[in-house]
Formats: structure tokens, C-alpha cells, sequence
């Protein structure tokens, strides 16, 4: 915190100086911080010493004690593991689903199968975009789709509209039930593999999904990710799982 040196002798009466508006910011802040969420994992970022900062609405560790660039190199060189969890998880099923996908969102969810995902976009009427998102098929009648943490209400809320005109459409919001981890970097497939086995993980393939299980648990994997590593992959637990 900045320390603001008092002198009445330079101000006038009446007009807030540095110190009030300091108390007002920190007030601001202490009431967003309040209001913010928290991963499931929030606990352990704020033992293992993270910078929390707020994203998306989310206070989430933004870099650990070791610093960015060690954090950065770790993970281009070896393996690097994120809490992707303030990711928005909605679940998309019914009869209708195909349909309502193929209204709401650009890419072709009919040309989907089980065990893929694609990158897509939600437009709007016109066209536009309201946000980027990934739809996966882990089932053949049931559909994940992960949209941006900060868009996460917005985003349900247009597709509930949308939703209105289809007769059987079932959605479901699982970002407070469902952990989202993403393991990155060239050894992410070594340590799957040594934790789950070879035969657990997707094809090798870009996109390419699996379900498998780990401890009598279910844990979907996908071979997605967002930091440009030819190894990447995702996976999604429940909550229970991810306090386990």
C-alpha cells in the first residue's frame, strides 16, 4: 500500500485528498474481494505463497513465489499444471441438443463425434461474436461446452433465450460442481500416462477426448489447451474428486 504523507497545510478545506481517495479504493476493493469466487483449490494457491488478483470475476493466483518466467519455462521445457477451474462448464443435452447447437454457436456440432471437441464461437443474431468457447463430446448424447470465466452469465443467459424455441433442451451449469485442470508442456503425456496408463489417454490427436477412471473416479481428458504446446491436455473431475 502506497503511504500517503498528511499535511493539513496543503489542503483546502472541503476537498478530499490521496488519503480519502486511498480509504475509498481500498474499501472498493475489500467489498469487490468479497464478492469475488473462489476455486475449489483457492486454499492450496494461498498456501503454496500465489499472487492473487481478480480475474473474470474470480480471485485467482496469477504467479507463485518462483516467479513468471521460471513458471513459463517450466512448463515449455517439462510440464506445467494450471487451475483452469473459473472457466465457465454449462452441460447440453435432450433430444434438441444438436439443433440448439447448430443455432448458437458457428462451427458444426452435427459433424461432432463422441470423443471429439472443436473450438467454436457463440454469435449473436447479426453474426457477431458474444464469446469464443470449446464444445466436447465426451457422450454420444450429452455435450460440455466452456466458455470464458467473465462471459459465463452472459453467455447462459443468451442461450437460455435461445433455448426457448427448442422443445427439448436440457442445460445444466456445472462450473461450481466440476474442477477444470489443464496440464501442459512435452512431459504432460508422461505423467498422465504414469498415473493412469497408457490406454486412458485420447488418441493422438489434437481435440481427440477419453473417459477414464482413477481410484473407482471419473475424470474426462481432452487433448485441448490454450498455451501452444503440441502436449497439452484438460481434464475435468467433480468437485468431490477435486478435493479428494
Amino acid at each position: 500500500m502506497t503511504k500517503i504523507r498528511l499535511d493539513m497545510g496543503d489542503r483546502a478545506p472541503g476537498i478530499d485528498n490521496g488519503h480519502c481517495e486511498e480509504d475509498k479504493s481500498n474499501k472498493e476493493r475489500g467489498s469487490l474481494m468479497a464478492t469475488l469466487m473462489r476455486t475449489l483449490l483457492y486454499p492450496r494457491h494461498v498456501e503454496l505463497g500465489a499472487q492473487i488478483v481478480e480475474f473474470g470475476g474470480w480471485e485467482m493466483p496469477v504467479q507463485y513465489p518462483t516467479g513468471i518466467i521460471k513458471e513459463h519455462l517450466a512448463t515449455r521445457r517439462h510440464a506445467g499444471l494450471f487451475d483452469v477451474s473459473h472457466m465457465g462448464r454449462f452441460s447440453i443435452g435432450g433430444s434438441d441438443a444438436v439443433p440448439f447447437l447448430q443455432q448458437a454457436l458457428t462451427n458444426n456440432a452435427a459433424a461432432l463425434e463422441p470423443g471429439e471437441s472443436q473450438y467454436t464461437i457463440l454469435a449473436n443474431e447479426e453474426g457477431g461474436a458474444i464469446d469464443d468457447a470449446y464444445l466436447y463430446r465426451f457422450e454420444d448424447e450429452r455435450y460440455l461446452l466452456v466458455v470464458n470465466a467473465g462471459n459465463r452469465e452472459k453467455d447462459w443467459t443468451h442461450l437460455q433465450e435461445l433455448k426457448s424455441v427448442f422443445n427439448d433442451v436440457v442445460m445444466e451449469d456445472l462450473t461450481l460442481n466440476m474442477a477444470m485442470f489443464s496440464l501442459q508442456g512435452p512431459e504432460s503425456k508422461t505423467i498422465l500416462t504414469q498415473t493412469l496408463g497408457s490406454d486412458a489417454l485420447p488418441l493422438p490427436q489434437r481435440n481427440a477426448l477419453a473417459v477414464t477412471t482413477y481410484n473407482n473416479s471419473r475424470i474426462l481428458i481432452a487433448r485441448t489447451g490454450y498455451t501452444g504446446e503440441p502436449l497439452c491436455f484438460e481434464l475435468f473431475v467433480t468437485a468431490e474428486q477435486a478435493l479428494g
